[in-house]
């Protein structure tokens, strides 16, 4: 008798608990979409979100693009800017667009430079440098894989000597992601193709979502996805918090803790009309750590560095086929900066492998961005994740460029 009523107490306890624990979390998820619990597993798609994205993003082959004869207003720490796309699906370069074009560039959001005008990305300064239209097709959130499928797609159309593929040192995570849901949690419209290896050879997984009507149904198409996505189960899976919610919480106790912690704080400030901006970037702070932690460690993984490293061979046997020269840059975000600073140049032993890549032109200026004063001055926002390069940052990461193609063997007439 004992037995049973201690029994029963303690499933009361646990029952009180489980309930307070999965109230607290829930309220977490509703406030920031980065905890997430069971239902996100299958998130519904906004269907108001879905149609802009269609309309105005999405593309069969790469999972989204910037369309042509589209703009966008962006706000940040030097005020409001906007960036256009021309009618031929590169961004607008302000008095070069009609100029002759030795140089296009291809790549995610550091090439395309968000959060600066048309006449402030580093592409637009390289125009001046090389008196020439240095064509922008970068987008934004690719990995590498994408901005090579993009590349192919558009050179015949335009046709460079050179080509400049630029991406930030995550892209080694996003030539892993199929969904980047799975690892970007909230991001549903970004499905995307990717390459894997197979013998050593480089084989292309398509988009999943290619078509417009599967992404009422994209759940049809989740087996396939998991299977492609390495975050599904070495991310997603391990920082889902699910029944019984005060046990599967314990299972990322800093992580969880820090971001509740960090979420009722800015809530409670809200609820008392306070100022709350000094708090505002703390949950996003946890995340952007483990975000670095993750490609740090990928640069580490032999399997993952081959496939980066293959679609860069790929990328020169396409420019040797199409006859233009093949220039790489890393593009490094503000922590990438700060952390090879503080500590050690993480991904140095994947750029001695990229050397051993006959006819590509590397060029990985995180060497100069270390050694440079201010540097909070050449990112767009105020925090340790810095945003992308400012109009001061975009003019830094052009003159580096331009000076390593004066010195790279052949390009030295650009």
């Amino acid at each position: 008798m004992n037995e049973f009523i201690i029994f029963l107490f303690a499933a009361v306890v646990f029952f009180i608990i489980e309930i307070i624990v999965r109230r607290i979390v829930l309220q977490a998820n509703k406030d920031f979409q980065w905890l997430i619990v069971e239902k996100d597993k299958t998130p519904l798609l906004d269907k108001q979100g879905l149609s802009k994205f269609i309309s105005h993003g999405f593309d069969a082959e790469l999972g989204w693009v910037r369309k042509p004869n589209t703009s966008h207003d962006e706000i940040g720490k030097f005020g409001k800017t906007n960036w256009t796309i021309n009618q031929f699906g590169a961004r607008t370069n302000p008095n070069f667009d009609n100029s002759k074009s030795n140089i296009s560039c291809y790549g995610d959001s550091f090439t395309f430079s968000r959060q600066v005008n048309n006449d402030e990305t580093w592409p637009h300064y390289l125009s001046e440098l090389t008196d020439s239209n240095v064509i922008n097709f970068g987008v934004g959130n690719y990995g590498i894989d994408q901005a090579l499928l993009r590349l192919k797609r558009e050179f015949s159309k335009h046709p460079t000597k050179i080509v400049i593929i630029g991406v930030v040192p995550e892209t080694i995570c996003r030539i892993v992601s199929v969904w980047k849901h799975y690892y970007e949690y909230g991001n549903t419209f970004g499905f995307k193709p990717r390459f894997h290896l197979k013998n050593n050879n480089l084989n292309l997984i398509e988009n999943p979502i290619n078509e417009k009507n599967k992404f009422e149904k994209y759940q049809n198409y989740l087996d396939d996805i998991k299977r492609n996505d390495f975050f599904y189960e070495n991310k997603f899976l391990k920082e889902k918090i699910s029944f019984p919610y005060c046990i599967t919480i314990l299972k990322n106790f800093r992580r969880n803790f820090g971001i509740i912690n960090s979420v009722q704080k800015i809530a409670q400030r809200k609820k008392r009309k306070l100022e709350y901006a000094d708090i505002e970037w703390n949950p996003m702070k946890i995340i952007m750590r483990i975000n670095l932690d993750w490609r740090i460690k990928l640069f580490k993984d032999n399997e993952t560095c081959e496939l980066l490293k293959q679609i860069l061979v790929e990328y020169v046997n396409y420019a040797k086929k199409q006859k233009f020269k093949p220039v790489f840059v890393f593009l490094p975000q503000k922590d990438d900066v700060l952390f090879v600073k503080q500590n050690f140049h993480f991904y140095r032993n994947f750029v001695n492998e990229l050397k051993k890549i006959e006819d590509l032109f590397f060029i990985d200026i995180i060497k100069d961005m270390t050694n440079l004063q201010g540097i909070d001055n050449l990112f767009s926002d105020n925090n340790e994740y810095g945003g992308h390069y400012s109009k001061d940052g975009n003019q830094k990461v052009a003159e580096l460029i331009f000076n390593e193609l004066k010195v790279l063997n052949g390009l030295d007439k650009i």
